[in-house]
């Protein structure tokens, strides 16, 4: 019956979407609990607490928004997708498995060690997570693609495709250039802009993104 095996199909892809918000609403969670609480008998002294701990709170953010931004592209692939299968749950588990790993990786940028080898090595795998991250949605897509698993666009599947290698290009090249600067995080940021700038210039007639491109 074709009805219930699209009935089947649709639950399927409900529970893994509803699966994956879960997980990223955890690992959300999770970079909250080691905060560290500003201590202090008087405003100077709590000040001053807070002041000593700013790094911890600086990360929490970074990383926040780095879970936000890879659930916004996950979230904004699966609004195509019609169906699942056992090769997409796996690529989804395996993006799954960077974003739990976030929290773990945010504590390592805090960790005690000013040496350029120690900096570049815990900011290195920083970035190779959210590269593995930007990879495993990638992956997704393209065998989405393939095997005819989404609904959109050809516009919209290549600006999707595209907001991935931009991340990860942008993380990729930060990671040798640890060993040479500690503000080699300023690629992150950069390295998609211009990338979103340099594709305007040799398009300057695309139409704006819309809310859907479809």
């Amino acid at each position: 019956m074709p009805d219930e095996e699209t009935r089947r199909t649709e639950r399927a892809t409900e529970r893994l979407t509803i699966f994956s918000d879960a997980v990223v609403a955890i690992a959300m969670t999770l970079l909250a609990i080691d905060l560290p609480v500003p201590e202090g008998n008087t405003v100077s002294a709590f000040w001053t607490s807070f002041r000593h701990n700013d790094g911890h709170y600086a990360a929490f953010l970074i990383s926040f928004a780095v879970i936000a931004g890879a659930w916004t592209d996950h979230h904004d692939l699966f609004r195509y997708v019609t169906g699942t299968d056992a090769r997409t749950r796996t690529y989804n588990m395996g993006w799954l498995l960077t974003i739990v790993l976030v929290p773990f990786a945010t504590r390592m940028l805090i960790v005690s060690g000013q040496s350029i080898g120690t900096h570049a090595l815990r900011f290195g795998f920083y970035a190779l997570l959210q590269l593995l991250e930007a990879a495993a949605l990638y992956a997704m897509l393209r065998h989405m693609v393939s095997c005819g698993l989404i609904e959109a666009s050809p516009q919209t599947i290549k600006r999707i495709g595209r907001t991935s290698v931009n991340m990860m290009i942008g993380y990729g090249l930060s990671i040798p250039v640890f060993f040479a600067t500690t503000y080699a995080w300023v690629l992150w940021i950069i390295t998609p802009l211009l990338a979103g700038r340099l594709r305007r210039l040799r398009h300057p007639d695309s139409p704006p993104r819309t809310a859907r491109d479809t």
